[in-house]
């Protein structure tokens, strides 16, 4: 009796087909290959390769650099939103924002609040009307001077007195962002006139000093013993490394009101950035790039990718524009 061994051949498609079968196997029922299915050739000479009908299916390589392009667009878009925010959209805003507070006045400043009693208003609200007929401001003050606050328009800082009361009355405003009401005040001169009306009444006052405060220095913001204004805002329009500093002496006497005493955080007195604006920034810049390159994905994977960036656009904006609000947050108060 003959003992016969057991062979088994794995065959590809192809050599079914043309019959080159090994020599005694008879010829197996092969069908063709469904339309668009591929076979690896390797199949049956590797071993831990699975033997049999030897078909793979096909998956679609991820485009990585077009996606990598829509990150790197996504940047560039908002590095020039955040230009065209700062530059263009944030003037409108101001000029919206002055409005209100102006509506909030009702006319006359003096009867909203009852400064001479002491009785402040609250942070952000409007606290009187600061002009510079020399260089053409004429704008609503708050009170307060973070950089949310410094976003509607020039703002008392916390803490001074009250224009027209004894001691340094300080006013800080954006020199380049928001409508930029502290522009131009270093080309003012020496004995021109800074009015202001609020609560305690209307006050005017004549420059005495223009200068740089460098980092480092004497700050302006201490209480002095003399009735003076001290407006404030950036040495620079691109670089903040210093204050720019205009002075000036109260003409006539002060007005004495009760005084009162007001917890300061320590990035109001040194008119930085809102500390917390950063990581909010860095947050609704990645959720814009990652939307972005989503909806990039999402797009490659269907037949109609118009209609992905139509609903994507009004969501990629929205997080640039928060990202872009946030940046300005961070940045120096009176930029």
């Amino acid at each position: 009796m003959t003992d016969f061994q057991a062979s088994t051949a794995t065959l590809t498609p192809e050599q079914a087909a043309a019959g080159d079968l090994p020599h005694g196997l008879p010829a197996p029922d092969v069908q063709a290959p469904p339309a668009g299915s591929t076979y690896d050739r390797s199949w049956g000479a590797d071993p831990e390769q699975p033997s049999g009908g030897g078909r793979t299916v096909h998956i679609p390589d991820i485009p990585y650099r077009r996606l990598t392009g829509f990150a790197l667009v996504g940047v560039a878009g908002l590095l020039v939103l955040f230009l065209v925010y700062l530059l263009a959209f944030t003037p409108l805003t101001a000029a919206r924002d002055q409005q209100r507070l102006s509506n909030s006045l009702k006319g006359a400043p003096i009867d909203v609040y009852k400064l001479a009693n002491g009785k402040l208003p609250p942070e952000g609200a409007a606290l009187g009307v600061i002009t510079i007929p020399a260089i053409g401001v004429n704008q609503v003050m708050i009170y307060g001077t973070s950089a949310a606050d410094l976003m509607n328009g020039p703002g008392l800082m916390q803490g001074t007195s009250i224009p027209g009361t004894p001691g340094n009355a300080v006013v800080a405003a954006r020199r380049v962002t928001f409508g930029a009401p502290f522009g131009s005040i270093g080309s003012l001169k020496v004995g021109e006139k800074i009015k202001v009306v609020d609560g305690v009444g209307a006050f005017t006052y004549k420059v005495t000093t223009i200068h740089t405060v460098a980092i480092g220095q004497r700050d302006v913001v201490l209480p002095t013993v003399d009735n003076r204004i001290t407006l404030v805002t950036s040495n620079s329009s691109l670089v903040t490394s210093g204050r720019l500093v205009v002075q000036g002496k109260l003409v006539g006497h002060p007005t004495t009101v009760p005084s009162a005493t007001v917890s300061v955080p320590s990035y109001d007195l040194g008119l930085s950035g809102d500390p917390a604006a950063g990581g909010l920034a860095v947050m609704w810049s990645l959720l814009t790039i990652l939307f972005l390159v989503g909806a990039a994905f999402v797009a490659w994977r269907l037949r109609h990718p118009w209609m992905v960036y139509l609903f994507a656009a009004p969501v990629v904006l929205l997080c640039g524009l928060f990202a872009c609000e946030s940046v300005a947050r961070a940045l120096p108060a009176t930029f």
